[in-house]
């Protein structure tokens, strides 16, 4: 299934009144929104830079209220102009959400680790992040300019990953390196180490080595100086249909310890950039 299949899906659902099905199904060993307005993606679908996060970080009951909120403003004459809708709303998030909260701790920590990666499509502001003043046009910036991925688009503020559910998680990767594909990328970036898992099984799904994950995991110790937190990465290989694609896990991506934690952001940012570009490098 196509990232585009499964918006058309989800929404057509929402449209009629139905429960996601696609979340149904994850439901018992998940705690997710089967009825919440899901977050497929976020930004520009053609961009150069790709950023896929687990899940939409909010709780079940705000993907519902949020829900309730858009079909007041969503087209709601058929189900495929409803997903239109829905479609054009997460292209210009940025744009529409500017003056709400410019200071989202999430939006300006991506905007922070992505400044120093180079020939990412997304222009920051010079002072960002030191001149807190810049926040905004960061925000915007870093949510237009690039393409925001989520490997489970359904809301849920905690839930736990394990042997139990991650094989679960194996048509949704197979919906993410469909649209990573869909055209060249720089960088294709992704957040947390659930992705180390998500990826083994998709491989052992697939009897194949589709995602190389060869690379050993790489540490910066401490993160910044005079702190305890370290960071770590893993530089990737990923292959679709007689293509490949190098990408990096950020594992410290996730840390909520850096959630406000800026500068220190950029300085894991300049080292997760660091190893990916050397892992680029090499294969040449």
């Amino acid at each position: 299934m196509t990232l585009d299949e499964q918006i058309a899906k989800d929404l057509t659902e929402l449209y009629e009144g139905r429960e996601i099905s696609s979340a149904k199904q994850l439901a018992p060993l998940i705690g997710i929104s089967c009825r919440g307005l899901p977050q497929h993606f976020v930004g520009d679908r053609d961009a150069k830079t790709v950023l896929v996060m687990l899940n939409p970080g909010s709780d079940a009951k705000g993907a519902e209220q949020e829900l309730a909120k858009r079909r007041e403003s969503y087209d709601s004459t058929s189900a495929q102009a409803f997903t239109e809708s829905y479609v054009r709303e997460l292209r210009d998030f940025g744009k529409i959400h500017r003056i709400d909260n410019p200071r989202d701790p999430f939006d300006v920590k991506q905007a922070a680790f992505l400044k120093p990666w180079k020939d990412s499509g997304i222009t920051l502001p010079g002072a960002f992040p030191q001149d807190d003043k810049t926040f905004a046009d960061a925000k915007e910036a870093v949510l237009t300019q690039k393409l925001q991925l989520e490997l489970l688009p359904y809301s849920s503020q905690k839930f736990e990953v394990n042997t139990k559910n991650i094989d679960r998680f194996v048509p949704f990767v197979e919906i993410l390196l469909g649209e990573i594909f869909r055209r060249e990328r720089t960088a294709v970036i992704f957040c947390g180490r659930v992705f180390d898992k998500a990826f083994k099984a998709y491989n052992k799904a697939q009897g194949s080595t589709v995602i190389d994950l060869g690379a050993t995991e790489v540490r910066l110790n401490p993160i910044a100086p005079g702190k305890q937190l370290s960071g770590g990465c893993r530089p990737v290989t990923l292959r679709w249909k007689g293509r490949t694609q190098k990408a990096l896990i950020a594992y410290t991506f996730a840390s909520q310890a850096l959630s406000k934690a800026y500068a220190i952001m950029q300085n894991y940012g300049t080292f997760c950039y660091e190893q990916f570009a050397a892992y680029k490098a090499a294969d040449r």
